[in-house]
């Protein structure tokens, strides 16, 4: 049932204490998103904390079943992909705003839309809504990577792209055991396991048998409406936070205006000047993708750094905004 116009969204948050979670509060809070209920969720482990929101100090209650997100209007799944399907096959009502589809090729799920702000019309947003009530939010390399092509008119072309990932790309748990692992390592207690790798102090190449390269230009691909000729390699870089993208475009059409279409095309920030800087620690907390591109005599290539949390968080949240702004949004009121 769509909830009556003008009607603020009731919201929930499954996974509100982790990597992915903790930024979707924090950016309904930051951009003033109205909503008249806000209910924040979470595994045992993250559960009877509180979170400030809102004004207020927000209790984090413990997730037990999808039966209790029958009451909202939209409920942000940032959880592992096991529990996404759980809540995903239940099916309890609101709109479903899934991060975990982010690891996953489109064809293996060919029925559910991957949106993003920048490629996804604000009415197609409403269709699903009050249609299929499932959204993937893709990967935020994937949305990074289709950025780029998109604004270096590259659709279509050849093009080749190294994804750099920091630890929290993979959640909380994620970032505390590199950080956890690093100090062992400083003080001489860290003992690897046979067949362990290494992730503190190391860069190695991420697991193909996890097909997130064949995902991430899935993804890229669904995001720019055409299929690309995307060579993708994935690496884990010893950084906590943060994420970046080196990415190889041999032909690009009037190369020489390359600069000018990256610093006009949404969601981009172009590093320039003597204070201008694409590192990933610099994108940490900065809602656009950090770009700096070099042109070439064979092409182009573009550093991209990005805050890979607060990147997916605010796609999500996107989703919402255009949903309350036109007072639209499935629920069961």
């Amino acid at each position: 049932m769509a909830a009556a116009a003008g009607r603020e969204l009731r919201l929930a948050v499954v996974g509100a204490t982790g990597a992915v979670g903790a930024q979707v509060v924090e950016l309904i809070d930051a951009r003033a998103l109205p909503c008249a209920e806000l209910a924040l969720f979470a595994t045992e482990r993250g559960a009877t904390q509180t979170v400030e929101a809102r004004g207020e100090a927000l209790a984090v209650a413990e997730f037990y079943e999808p039966g209790e997100l029958s009451r909202f209007d939209l409920a942000f799944l940032a959880v592992t992909r096991s529990w996404a399907a759980d809540i995903v096959h239940a099916r309890p009502g609101p709109l479903l705003v899934d991060f975990s589809a982010a690891l996953r090729v489109p064809a293996e799920m060919p029925t559910v839309p991957f949106v993003a702000p920048g490629f996804t019309p604000a009415e197609r947003v409403r269709e699903i809504a009050a249609g299929a009530r499932l959204i993937a939010i893709p990967h935020p390399a994937a949305h990074a990577l289709a950025s780029v092509i998109n604004a270096a008119g590259a659709q279509g072309r050849i093009v080749c792209a190294t994804v750099m990932l920091g630890a929290s790309a993979e959640g909380r748990d994620s970032v505390e055991q590199v950080a956890r692992e690093a100090r062992e390592l400083l003080s001489g207690t860290h003992n690897l396991e046979e067949d362990e790798i290494q992730r503190a102090f190391n860069a190695y190449p991420a697991d193909p048998e996890m097909g997130l390269a064949a995902a991430l230009a899935g993804q890229c691909a669904a995001l720019l409406g055409a299929a690309s000729h995307l060579l993708v390699d994935v690496v884990h870089i010893p950084v906590l936070h943060g994420s970046a993208l080196s990415i190889l475009i041999p032909e690009v059409a009037d190369l020489q205006n390359l600069r000018e279409r990256l610093r006009a095309a949404p969601g981009l920030m172009l590093a320039e000047g003597e204070e201008g800087s694409a590192g990933v620690i610099d994108a940490i907390g900065q809602e656009a993708i950090l770009v700096e591109p070099a042109v070439q005599a064979a092409g182009a290539s573009v550093w991209c750094a990005f805050d890979s949390a607060r990147l997916a968080a605010l796609d999500a949240v996107w989703v919402a905004e255009k949903l309350a702004a036109a007072g639209a949004a499935p629920g069961n009121a």
